[in-house]
């Protein structure tokens, strides 16, 4: 018996969380599977809304068990490493602690055969806005935004008032991701 060659995908389907998100942010993307984790990066913060302007690094597993892919590995080969051992993980900005968790879907043939360029197919909630303070901030900022007596609701008010945690549109994703070039 002859071993075949494993024929590779032609693109990965992504679903990516924004963890300890309430309510959960997620985007669902397709993706081609000879990405690089760079230009992963560049589809992760145009499909969730980041600006782009803190530090981020990629992750196989938490804790002290994790290991560091190569930023200019394929994502391929990651993701065969991720599936063999632990999750693939993204955090963005550090001190704010963003942490997204990249699990693989399951994606059918004709999906795959047509992805040539990253898309969004689906999602929920709107990506927290920069500089909130990770997780836990937003969470204040959101409370914050419906305290009318909290000493700042006027200049949050100014800053955030026409942010809306639950909006997010696919096709907004889409346009923004139609300038990443893959």
């Amino acid at each position: 018996m002859t071993d075949e060659p494993k024929t590779l995908p032609a693109a990965y389907q992504l679903k990516i969380t924004l963890a300890d998100s309430a309510p959960e942010v997620w985007r669902r993307i397709i993706v081609p599977a000879k990405l690089t984790l760079v230009e992963l990066h560049s589809i992760i913060q145009q499909a969730m809304g980041w600006e782009n302007l803190h530090p981020y690094q990629f992750r196989l597993g938490l804790g002290q068990d994790q290991k560091l892919p190569a930023i200019e590995q394929p994502l391929t080969q990651v993701l065969t490493d991720a599936a063999a051992n632990q999750p693939l993980y993204y955090s963005y900005d550090d001190q704010s602690g963003w942490l997204h968790r990249i699990e693989l879907e399951v994606l059918d043939a004709d999906s795959a055969q047509n992805s040539s360029a990253p898309v969004c197919t689906s999602g929920e909630s709107a990506c927290p806005p920069e500089g909130t303070g990770g997780v836990w901030g937003y969470d204040e900022l959101l409370a914050r935004l419906e305290d009318t007596d909290d000493p700042d609701y006027l200049d949050l008010i100014d800053k955030y008032g026409d942010f809306d945690p639950d909006a997010f549109k696919v096709s907004d994703a889409n346009a923004r991701l139609s300038q990443v070039s893959a």
